[in-house]
């Protein structure tokens, strides 16, 4: 255990260190802001203070709308750079040293898989305090103490999830150049595919449909339903249970496949059911080669 502890803090240590890497990480949380800031977050706001007759909250609802989709984009980026760590010691030859030594094999797989855990949750964690005041700013209320914990579990599900699909992706990339690649094509499309730039209810049924069926989808809803709670609670107080439904559908708040509404229970098995898949697919490769 303390050869898989000194790995893991090397791991993290190398990309802490990589301020660009830190940056890049967190290209796609950067333009998600600017974007809202500028325009797309009045655009809300003021079509969401129109349809409702300006109640109360409104602030509070966009802000909160939007840092649950910030998180959930963070959870997807910043362990993708962190795998990326893995990339880089193969091109420069490091995992060749690492198997001279004594050292595991399957213990050193393991080691970048976990310091991909402990990076993200660092980096998404600081996310969740920056969102968390800005909610504030913007008249909002921070998340109780049971809230809090929800999240916290859900963002660790979120990371484990999509960690696993990239470490098993990354077993098959030899340069960094190729990784790099993959890292800008996925922050593009994660705000899209997050239902973040444009609302998943404006688009085609047959679009909401593919984007329902990835776990991004899955996790974006329900991060949203916990991190909106309050304000959905006071904007739709005295609002018919049609609006909120309305709502719900258009914003992003519940998965629909097909005619069938998935329950939050069902959101949270199939990321797990995902994040399992890729793990044995991983274990699979590294039976049969090398990291």
């Amino acid at each position: 255990m303390n050869i898989l502890y000194q790995l893991v803090l090397r791991n993290t240590k190398i990309f802490l260190r990589d301020k660009a890497t830190v940056f890049f990480s967190f290209l796609s949380v950067i333009i998600i802001i600017i974007m809202y800031v500028l325009f797309l977050g009045k655009m809300q706001t003021d079509t969401l203070s129109e349809a409702y007759n300006n109640v109360d909250g409104i602030d509070w609802l966009v802000s909160s709308w939007i840092m649950a989709g910030i998180l959930t984009v963070s959870t997807v980026t910043v362990p993708l750079s962190a795998i990326g760590t893995l990339i880089n010691d193969r091109t420069t030859g490091v995992l060749n040293d690492f198997y001279t030594s004594p050292i595991n094999r399957n213990l050193l797989a393991l080691s970048y898989l976990m310091s991909s855990w402990v990076i993200a949750f660092i980096m998404v964690g600081l996310n969740f305090i920056v969102g968390q005041t800005y909610v504030v700013i913007m008249g909002g209320e921070i998340l109780g103490f049971i809230s809090t914990i929800k999240i916290l579990g859900l963002v660790l599900l979120s990371i484990m999830t999509f960690s696993s699909l990239f470490f098993y992706i990354a077993l098959f990339m030899k340069t960094s150049n190729a990784f790099s690649t993959l890292a800008t094509l996925i922050g593009t499309f994660i705000g899209f595919l997050g239902g973040i730039y444009i609302p998943i209810g404006v688009l085609g049924k047959n679009v909401q449909i593919v984007m329902n069926l990835l776990p991004s989808a899955h996790s974006v809803t329900l991060m949203r339903n916990i991190y909106m709670e309050g304000a959905i609670d006071k904007v739709f107080a005295n609002a018919p249970i049609e609006a909120f439904e309305d709502y719900s559908f258009m914003f992003g708040l519940e998965v629909n496949i097909g005619d069938h509404l998935m329950s939050h229970f069902s959101l949270v098995i199939s990321m797990i059911a995902f994040g399992l898949f890729f793990y044995v697919l991983s274990v699979i490769k590294l039976s049969k080669s090398k990291l």
